[in-house]
């Protein structure tokens, strides 16, 4: 981020600014910063970093969406009404208007390229006697004149050896031929650009059905979220059926087009003829039966202003944009993130058009906030470290290893010990991308911050999201999950010290008793109610009734003051009410604290029933088995979905875990992104099986088990 300086004028790529701004390339790839009273400073932006216009589009689409809710006032509700994916895809997967008029009018481009109009260019040139065809008229003079020409002489004429003769060429770099060739050029382009785009759009639709054939895998679950994801924006299996037709006749339109350009006028006109935009009908492109169609295309090419070169200023604009666009995405993925957890605003109906709204569910309270300056969101969740999102929008994928490894170490330096980091950055286009890194780098850029965590280190977590992945909003609750869920986990069991009620765990076989305290270790059924109510209320009505009886003997000790008659008895009955009624209210004051902090673990106990991925309440002496030290563990009744705490065989921490009931571990969990496609947001601490199958789970302290996923190595 730029800050401007005072009233004088900053100014960051020839752009004046008077208001933060991101640092972002110009057309060239360089940026430079000019400031009062400072000397400039520039630098470059490796084409690698910037998007490819197929990002760029869908991500301002989806983020003006976000945008135009904040700034129009709209609710939380209105905001997940906007869809994380790419808009308008089963339009984009259709073929469009200048694709119907390219095909029916290819004919006519082709039978300009194989069989164009030329014009006939006359040369003089000075040939051999043999080829020449016709003589100039000056080659009687010329032959005079130059004997270095002549065969031989002979005694009545000369007998020529080269001679000036008139050269006949076609002459195939006229205006109209440029229109054709260029309108090649053009072409190929926009095809290619097109293939790309359909094909990403039905490598999307591939991928939902991919969900179909691997759920016996991975989550139900996460499978049934994705499902209800895509449903929200069209029809799958048709959607997928128009998209391999159309990516066919695009393919067959790229082949046809491509294949012009090895035909006799575009290797006969220079590759730097230009054309402009603007077309000047001539007569040729205005009567010939195939020019004016090829005119026809150009003028339905150029309406759609593919090559037009924004201005500096325009672009400067544009990336701007784009970055406050991606963290409007980010900021959506986070609210359906969370809704997806089942948490939501306190007051449904408050507009988002401030920066920060107040949440509730799930037995937790949170504050979600937003910068749109840069860009940053943040969740503080009640007894939680908070979370800082940093949206990043370039193509961190495809940076050299050298370039990543300073970009991770840089962030994991920004990262702090009280708080969790993440790192959004959009999604590459093809797997190829994530082949070409090294695998450290690959599996680091699609792992959270407690996923790679070292012990005494802050690491910041990265995660690819993106309009064009269904993946996103999944990979996003999935960190949620951990701050929100993790937490209440390892504040099991909960300690309440000095209770007011001796031997009160004798009482309640849901309680145990230590030398400071109680821990409640398990959620009381009905009839285990310790009745502190009833307690309190016997208490408060002894209170009542001395504080009565201090008011009535204070009222006797007045009498008989003013009367003079005896009133040493009533001081001493007086200074005993005194000291009971003082001991009875700090009792009450402790039973009151007592019943409140037991009322509060009671309820994290009981949150902690609650079935993670179905909300199954499971039963608190069937289901679930706790005890002292964090160890706990629950299995839901419905889905059998397994989660608690175990400890960590090396460091002896305690590891939140959450395993969804899978009929069977297919997954390669050595492939990056395995977890995501695996289960999605229903995991908690990253599970690996043991040589014996058995299901272990990753330390999030000091990284055990993170061999069994990742390479090890220090960046």
């Amino acid at each position: 981020m730029v800050e401007p300086l005072g009233d004088d004028s900053t100014f960051l790529n020839s752009v004046a600014i008077a208001q933060p701004s991101f640092c972002v390339p110009d057309l060239r790839g360089h940026w430079q910063l000019m400031e009062p009273g400072r000397e400039r400073v520039e630098g470059t932006m490796s084409r690698a970093q910037v998007l490819d216009r197929l990002d760029v589009t869908s991500i301002l689409d989806v983020g003006k969406s976000v945008r135009e809710v904040l700034a129009s006032g709209g609710t939380w509700l209105d905001a997940l009404d906007v869809s994380p994916l790419v808009p308008g895809m089963s339009e984009r997967a259709e073929l469009q208007e200048f694709e119907k008029l390219l095909a029916d009018r290819l004919g006519h481009l082709v039978e300009v390229c194989q069989r164009p109009r030329t014009h006939l260019r006359v040369e003089v040139e000075r040939t051999a006697v043999a080829r020449a065809r016709r003589l100039a008229t000056q080659a009687s003079s010329y032959l005079a004149a130059h004997t270095d020409d002549w065969d031989r002489p002979t005694l009545r004429a000369v007998i020529p050896k080269r001679i000036l003769s008139l050269v006949r060429e076609d002459q195939f770099d006229i205006y109209e031929n440029r229109v054709a060739v260029r309108l090649v050029d053009h072409l190929d382009a926009y095809l290619s650009r097109r293939v790309t785009d359909v094909a990403r759009l039905l490598r999307l639709f591939n991928e939902v059905g991919d969900h179909g054939s691997t759920a016996g895998q991975g989550s139900h679950w996460r499978q049934k979220r994705v499902y209800q994801l895509w449903g929200d924006s069209l029809d799958a299996g048709e959607a997928r059926r128009k998209a391999e037709r159309t990516l066919e006749h695009l393919k067959f339109l790229k082949y046809s087009v491509s294949g012009l350009m090895d035909s006799v006028l575009y290797r006969e006109v220079p590759r730097r003829a230009f054309v402009s935009t603007t077309l000047t009908m001539t007569n040729i492109l205005a009567n010939d039966v195939h020019y004016r169609r090829v005119a026809e295309v150009w003028l339905a090419w150029a309406r759609l202003g593919l090559e037009q070169s924004p201005r500096p200023d325009k672009h400067f604009e544009e990336m701007q944009e784009l970055c406050r666009c991606f963290g409007g995405f980010a900021l959506l993925l986070v609210i359906r993130g969370l809704d997806q957890l089942g948490i939501e605003p306190v007051d449904l109906s408050q507009a988002l058009d401030g920066d920060e709204i107040d949440l509730e569910g799930r037995g937790i309270r949170a504050r979600l906030s937003w910068s749109l300056t840069d860009s940053t969101l943040g969740l503080a969740v009640d007894g939680a470290k908070p979370l800082r999102i940093v949206p990043i929008p370039g193509s961190v994928a495809m940076f050299g290893d050298e370039d990543l490894a300073r970009l991770i170490r840089d962030a994991d330096e920004a990262a702090t010990r009280t708080e969790i980091t993440l790192v959004l950055y959009p999604s590459p286009s093809s797997e190829a991308a994530l082949r070409r890194m090294a695998p450290l780098h690959a599996h680091r850029l699609n792992a959270l911050s407690h996923e790679v965590a070292e012990r005494g280190q802050g690491r910041a977590g990265f995660l690819p999201v993106s309009p064009w992945d269904l993946s996103s909003v999944e990979r996003v609750a999935r960190e949620l999950r951990w701050v929100i869920t993790a937490p209440r986990f390892l504040a099991y069991p909960p300690h309440i010290a000095n209770p007011p009620i001796p031997n009160i765990a004798d009482e309640a076989a849901w309680l145990e008793a230590t030398g400071t305290g109680v821990f409640v270790t398990r959620a009381p059924e009905v009839h285990e109610d310790l009745r502190l109510a009833e307690r309190l209320t016997t208490q408060r009505t002894r209170l009542e009734a001395l504080e009565d009886e201090h008011e009535n003997v204070s009222q006797q000790l007045r009498l008989a003051v003013r009367d003079g008659g005896a009133s040493g008895p009533l001081n001493a009955r007086k200074r005993a009410l005194n000291a009971s009624i003082t001991d009875l209210r700090s009792q009450i004051d402790s039973l009151a604290d007592f019943s409140k902090a037991l009322e509060a673990a009671i309820e994290l106990v009981k949150s902690l029933l609650s079935c993670p991925t179905c909300g199954t309440i499971a039963d608190t002496r069937r289901d679930f088995t706790g005890g002292r030290g964090h160890r706990f563990s629950c299995v839901c009744p419905d889905c059998s979905t397994r989660w608690g705490t175990e400890a960590c065989p090396n460091c002896k921490a305690w590891i939140p875990t959450l395993m969804p009931a899978v009929n069977s571990w297919t997954a390669n969990d050595s492939a990056v992104g395995w977890l995501d496609r695996f289960l999605g947001a229903d995991v908690l601490a990253v599970p690996f099986k043991m040589k014996d199958g058995t299901v272990s789970f990753v330390c999030p302290s000091c990284d055990h088990g993170r061999e069994s996923y990742m390479p090890s190595s220090e960046y």
